[in-house]
This record gives structure tokens, sequence and C-alpha cells, in this order.
């Protein structure tokens, strides 16, 4: 045989080894960076937009590239849980939820076969995403390097956006995707809801944390062009959760960046900048139109939401019925949730996909038990946050964080969960818990100081 031969023959083996130090050598560097964590749940997040979720590999189940990302990272979390020095963040909570989420698998992967995996994989993105988060400690210097992410991630998304409405418009149909359209809602929605809501939480962003915080300070020249993709892509649950975020910044008072009438005051100027050439372009006329038809439909309950809620209603009945197991750590992920519900035609017809609500979803799934103990850890960050924000002068981080929170459990009651917005809650947590532990050493030093001892 030829060396040629023989170098194709060990092509496979020499793979094989080469990945099998790979995979440790990722897991040592995640244990040991957070921003390797950060590079590659970006990367996932803007592989699943660019690839309308389909990049996935058939072993027999379909392994997406999200996939191996999180099972490497997850590595990481039990290292890092494991073995780093001081302990990590350990919210009790936390951890009960996550268990019960993992119970909910097992079980229905036994029962139901790999369908109950496929179901619950969106949790696992989740709970292993906030728990790697969590077990950093966040100093500014972090959270200025999350911010970064974030913001490069929207203005990635708003060009993926801003090319997939030139292919379609023009339109150029060799690029076009299988079936025409980027999604079946409607022509104009190129990417979807959870992919606006990070585009929505920077804007938000850039209104009203520019100052102190590079990354918005860079972007807010942008904001009518940020305002305008969160209109123009007519994700209304987007709307809402953004517009709840800037009512609650509004809550908070004064910032560093001024008060909240000069705030209020420049929202509106972007806000009229923003849809002024809207309003005048005849070439916009159509756009126009559909983003009142939307909010048309958003404030009279058509379209999704009304099916939405007899849905929820339904599977709610369903989670009820089925027994105690079921109302205390919910059904098996993979349990048949068919259910049957009025469209807004009057058209009655039976549903199976799942509740597009956290809440629900999660009490379906994990039962009274799993949503109590989620609702605690988010009652447990978001008043952390409140308390810094009204007690510290320099609570920035904290009002930044507190805002993004409310948008995306706001967004929730539509949608499910989502893996980068439980990066964001899982370092939330972390700060949370850094803050506490800082105001105890500093109550020990004051007390110490006073010749006392607590």
């Amino acid at each position: 045989m030829t060396a040629l031969s023989y170098a194709i023959q060990s092509a496979p083996y020499l793979a094989a080894i080469l990945l099998g130090l790979l995979i440790p050598i990722v897991i040592l560097y995640l244990h040991r960076s957070f921003n390797l964590g950060l590079i590659l749940i970006s990367t996932s997040f803007l592989v699943d937009t660019w690839t309308l979720g389909g990049a996935a590999i058939n072993l027999g189940v379909n392994l997406f590239f999200a996939d191996a990302v999180f099972l490497l990272i997850g590595f990481s979390v039990l290292t890092r849980f494991f073995l780093t020095k001081p302990s990590p963040t350990k919210n009790v909570a936390w951890y009960i939820f996550a268990g019960l989420v993992l119970v909910s698998t097992l079980s229905g992967i036994a029962t139901f076969g790999s369908s109950a995996g496929v179901q619950a994989r969106s949790y696992f993105y989740f709970i292993v995403a906030a728990s790697y988060a969590m077990t950093f400690s966040m100093d500014d210097r972090k959270l200025g390097t999350v911010y970064k992410f974030i913001t490069i991630i929207a203005c990635v998304l708003i060009s993926i956006a801003i090319y997939r409405w030139v292919v379609y418009y023009l339109p150029i149909l060799a690029l076009l995707p299988p079936g025409g359209s980027y999604n079946i809602d409607g022509p104009i929605r190129v990417i979807y809801s959870n992919h606006a809501l990070v585009i929505a939480q920077i804007m938000v962003g850039s209104f009203f944390f520019s100052n102190g915080t590079p990354a918005f300070a860079n972007i807010r020249l942008f904001s009518p062009l940020l305002l305008g993709m969160v209109v123009v892509l007519q994700h209304r649950s987007v709307w809402v959760a953004a517009f709840s975020g800037i009512m609650v910044r509004f809550l908070l008072g004064k910032t560093k960046a001024g008060t909240a009438t000069s705030q209020f005051l420049l929202v509106l100027a972007i806000a009229a900048l923003t849809a002024v050439p809207l309003i005048v372009s005849d070439k916009l006329s159509g756009v126009t139109a559909q983003i009142s038809n939307s909010a048309t439909g958003a404030m009279s309950g058509g379209g999704t939401g009304g099916e939405r809620l007899e849905s929820w209603g339904e599977l709610v009945k369903k989670w009820y019925g089925a027994g105690p197991r079921s109302i205390l750590i919910g059904q098996s992920f993979g349990s048949d949730s068919t259910r049957t519900v009025t469209n807004s035609r009057g058209e009655t017809k039976q549903i199976s996909y799942i509740a597009h609500n956290l809440y629900i979803q999660t009490l379906f799934n994990t039962g009274l038990l799993g949503l109590a103990t989620y609702l605690t850890v988010a009652l447990y960050v978001l008043i952390g946050l409140y308390r810094i924000c009204r007690t510290k002068r320099d609570n920035l981080h904290a009002e930044i964080l507190f805002v993004a929170l409310v948008i995306q459990h706001v967004y929730y009651i539509p949608y499910g969960v989502d893996y980068l917005q439980a990066i964001i809650f899982g370092i939330a947590l972390a700060y949370v818990a850094d803050n506490r532990i800082l105001s105890k050493k500093e109550q020990r030093h004051r007390a110490l100081s006073k010749g006392t001892v607590l």
C-alpha cells in the first residue's frame, strides 16, 4: 500500500483522536474563561438565526450545533460547581428546578422515547446557559463584556434581517429559502421573535444606559435604526416587552444619564425620527399598513392571541386533570398535550404544539413545584436588583439587568425559554449574590470597627 492509502485509511482514526483531545481542552478553557462560553453561546445563537434553526446532522437523531455547544458547557458547569474555589453561586431553588426538569426529561425518554428529548432540548439549553453564568463572579469588566457581546449580536441580527429583506423584496430567487419565505407568519418577519427581542433590549439600553457603558454609547447614534427594526419586524410580543422595559426604567427614576423627563423626551424624539420615513415615503407605505394592521390586531385580540389564551386554559385543565403527580411535579416531556381551540375565524381545531408560554409550559412539565422554584429564583433576582437600585449610588449595572429581566419575563408570557436570555438571567443572579456577600462583609467590617461582632 502507498503512503497515500495509509493516510486515507488512518484519517478517521486521527480525527477521532484529535476530537478526543480537543473536547477536554475546550471544557478546561470553558472552566477558566467566561468569555469562551460567551463566544460559543453567541455563535450558536447566530448559527440558529442564519440557518432558521436547521443546523443539524442526522445521527439517528438530529444533532444540532447548539447540542454540541451546550454539552461541552454542561460538563464545564459540573467542573465549576464542584472544583471552583471559592465556591460559585449555588441557589438551592434553581437546582431544585433543574432537577425537576431532569426528572421530567428522563421519565419522558423512558416512556415516549426520543420525542421527549426533543421537547426538553430548549429547557436543557436554558438551564445550562444560566447555570454556567451563575458560577462566575460578576465584576464591571465581565458585565461590560456581556453588553458588548449582546450589542454585537444585535448588529449581526440587523444585518441578517436587511439582507433577507433585500433577497425577498427584489427578489433574488436563487437566494430565497425553500418555500420562498423566511417566516410563514409573514414575509417581513425575516428573523424570529427571540432574535428581535435582543434588538429591543439593546434599543432600550441605548436609550437609557449609554453613560458609563461603552457598548451602549457606541450604538446610541443608531437608536432610530434599532427602533425601526423592532417596529418593522412586527413581533407584537416584543413590542409589549420593550414597552414594559421602558416604563420600568422610568419608574426607577434618575441615573447619570439624566432625569426621567429628559429621557422620555429623547425616546419621543427618536420615535418621531423613526416614524417620519415610514409615514411620508410611498415606497414604505406598504410596510406602514402592515404595522398598522399588526397593532390593530394586537389591540383587538386578533391573530394568534385569542387562540393562545384558549390554548393555555386547555393545557392547564389537562395538567390539573392528570392527577396528584401531575399537579405536584408535572407531566413528563413528550406527554400528549393535544387540545381543542377556536381560532380567530371561529374554526375549531386541535393543536399539539408547545404552550408558547414559559410559565404554562413549566407548570405542565414540572408541576407546581417546578413553577414555584423558578418563580422563587426570578423574584430573588428581581428583588435583589431592585434593592441595589434603591440603596446604592453606583447602581448602573443593577438598573440595566433589572430592565433586561423585566423585558425577558414579559416576553416569556407568549413565548418559551431562550438560552441567550438565560445567560442574562444567570449573570443577574450571580451579580445579586456577589452584592449580598459584599454587603455582609461591609456590615461585618463596620461592626468590627465599632468594637462589636456580628
